[in-house]
């Protein structure tokens, strides 16, 4: 019923980043998988979406990045590194980029009806908030934020500390990610479900190889 909109999206990620694109797909896999343990299933139903919307608003968190310029996108500059004026450009194009995700999302729910779109968007939209208040784009804080959101949250930053990215030409052990993770459980994350959450990725040895494979597979079976 989604997998063609979903497919199109995230092949235009792929298009202009294909570090965004995996990054993306990594986040949906192992949300994915967690959606399938009892754990995981307690979440989704706790946060009022179905297993598919969980997946999707992995998916498609960083859908704005296909409206990034390429310079700001394309750079493999830390924000630390980069001039004040290039820092201020990228900055900006961070704190805003949960509400383009949110609005190419919404763009869905206002052509279809369907609320299978507009769920996954709030989930999209809050993904960097801080539980203890701070984050963006609204500075929610605690329950404010939506629990899909808060689920989220924990599993992006998850992917973007082991993996390579353009700043960054080494990945983070797993182990070590999750311990510094846990201390920030309150924090940034969500006490109770992120420490759930960190439990069950410590589960997990590696993730696919060919995660293009299991996206196909995804789409086909389940959207």
């Amino acid at each position: 019923m989604y997998s063609n909109e979903i497919r199109q999206l995230l092949n235009d990620l792929a298009w202009v980043d294909d570090i965004s694109y995996y990054h993306s797909l990594r986040v949906g896999y192992l949300m994915s998988r967690f959606g399938e343990v009892d754990i995981g299933k307690q979440f989704v139903k706790q946060a009022w979406v179905t297993r598919n919307e969980f997946v999707a608003a992995g998916l498609l968190h960083d859908i704005s990045k296909i409206r990034w310029p390429k310079e700001i996108l394309l750079s493999g500059e830390s924000l630390k590194d980069i001039e004040r004026e290039m820092l201020l450009k990228v900055w900006g194009y961070m704190i805003e980029h949960p509400l383009v995700s949110e609005e190419i999302v919404m763009d869905y729910y206002k052509k279809t009806g369907n609320r299978f779109w507009e769920r996954i968007a709030k989930g999209v939209v809050s993904h960097h908030e801080n539980y203890s208040g701070g984050g963006y784009p609204y500075r929610l804080k605690g329950t404010e934020i939506p629990l899909l959101a808060r689920g989220l949250r924990v599993f992006d930053h998850y992917v973007t500390d082991i993996e390579v990215r353009r700043h960054k030409n080494k990945s983070q052990d797993p182990g070590a990610v999750i311990k510094e993770m846990r201390s920030a459980l309150g924090i940034h994350f969500d006490p109770y479900w992120g420490e759930k959450i960190l439990d069950y990725l410590e589960t997990i040895s590696v993730l696919p190889g060919n995660l293009d494979e299991w996206f196909d597979e995804e789409l086909k079976k389940n959207f």
